[in-house]
């Protein structure tokens, strides 16, 4: 899942990272925790739940800005020592620690009962569990009904059953869009970002990479993307309905929040940000769109936690997991900061919180429509490679030559990883 900064440091509650810790009675073990800098007032009260439930343990916390919690992951980590404990992680990276050594396997501690599918995937390489599903997250196309009624068109409807294809996205967008007056049918949130992207070839019948994660060259480029971002390019190129150039996820939901584009594909934190940010913007939201001929494939990310294998403190690190994935701490998880629950359980526990389009949508698509990242202990270079492709494609250029040079550079970085 990626969250911007932007996202992390909410108005008011942010920080810039730091330690604080929950509060402290006598304690025979202290654990350090490295975790995302979510704003103080939506951390700090988990953290004081497990010191009321854990006396003899304490948990120091240091928060890290998301933009800087990789190169400290990888510091501290790759330095093997046993320090961290534990450590807060996008799921895409789970992969990635595991193969260096730096996540302990957590099958035995984990019931993946309690769990929504989309979330224990990701939490999921080579057939193991290394990393616990902490927070999860789901795309959906929010609408202006205002610009909609202008068009005279129906909106599209917040039913899974219904969701519309790209091909009427298409037909809709080229009615609302105006280029030369800046007016777009349809924008992106992050346009240059696999997690958003990838679903134009999933939603074929693609895959990304091999299913071990090591190879990108007959997956990528092969026939299902070729044609998913070849549809994805002439939304820039001849249907003109998408914004060229654009990559800041501020930038893209402003367009949509002051009415510049019909149609915006973006996460769940928009249920928050759009009336904080746009009090006068009159939008409603629909399921995430597929192809006519294809299936539905709704993009999907977690935060997770993670242990140290090298952990001196492993028992009271275990309580922490379970802790922190626990019906309880979920629910005031969900309470301070939305992300879709990870948790099947809080689904029932909390349905009035529930009793909207767009989390009755979510609550569907992460249960049989959502893929997450592709499981590969080099998905950071695939996404820094793609994501330049991603952007080269928006101008012109054959997208299968494009593809093929992309995977085959991705191919060139997994090397590493192979033994």
């Amino acid at each position: 899942m990626r969250v911007t900064r932007r996202q992390a440091l909410v108005a008011g509650g942010g920080f810039a990272g730091g330690l604080f810790a929950a509060p402290r009675t006598r304690a025979a073990t202290a654990l350090k925790v490295v975790f995302n800098a979510w704003p103080a007032d939506q951390i700090k009260p988990l953290f004081a739940g497990f010191a009321a439930a854990n006396p003899a343990i304490t948990a120091d916390m240091e928060a890290v800005p998301t933009a800087d919690l990789l190169q400290t992951l990888d510091t501290r980590l790759g330095a093997r020592t046993v320090e961290p404990d534990l450590y807060s992680c996008e799921s895409q990276f789970t992969a990635s620690y595991a193969v260096h050594g730096h996540a302990l396997a957590l099958d035995d501690i984990i019931d993946e009962k309690r769990f929504v599918k989309a979330a224990l995937d990701a939490a999921r390489f080579r057939r193991k569990l290394y990393s616990a599903p902490f927070a999860s997250s789901c795309q959906l196309m929010f609408y202006n009904r205002a610009l909609f009624r202008e068009a005279n068109l129906e909106p599209p409807p917040a039913d899974v059953s219904k969701r519309w294809s790209w091909e009427r996205v298409v037909e809709a967008g080229r009615h609302m869009a105006d280029p030369a007056k800046r007016r777009w049918g349809l924008v992106f949130e992050q346009p240059e970002r696999p997690y958003q992207m990838l679903p134009f070839g999933e939603s074929l019948g693609g895959t990304a990479m091999s299913a071990v994660g090591l190879q990108a060259t007959g997956h990528l480029d092969g026939p299902e993307f070729v044609e998913g971002f070849s549809f994805l390019q002439r939304m820039y190129t001849e249907w003109k309905i998408v914004p060229p150039g654009l990559a800041d996820e501020t930038a893209t939901a402003d367009l949509f929040g002051t009415g510049q584009a019909a149609m915006f594909i973006g996460g769940t934190w928009n249920f928050d940000n759009l009336p904080r940010n746009y009090k006068q913007l009159d939008w409603g939201v629909a399921p995430h769109p597929s192809f006519a001929r294809g299936k539905p494939a709704t993009p999907t990310g977690s935060w997770h936690i993670a242990i140290n294998p090298r952990t001196v403190n492993r028992d009271a690190a275990v309580r922490f997991v379970n802790y922190m994935t626990g019906d309880d701490a979920q629910i005031m998880w969900f309470r301070l900061r939305p992300h879709p629950p990870v948790l099947l359980s809080v689904w029932g526990k909390i349905p009035e919180a529930f009793a909207t389009d767009g989390w009755r949508i979510v609550h569907s698509e992460l249960e049989h429509a959502a893929v997450p990242y592709p499981a590969s202990p080099g998905y950071r270079e695939f996404d820094d490679l793609l994501g330049v492709t991603l952007r080269e494609m928006q101008t012109g250029g054959n997208v299968a030559l494009l593809l093929t040079a992309a995977a085959r550079r991705i191919d060139a970085q997994l090397d590493k990883y192979m033994n």
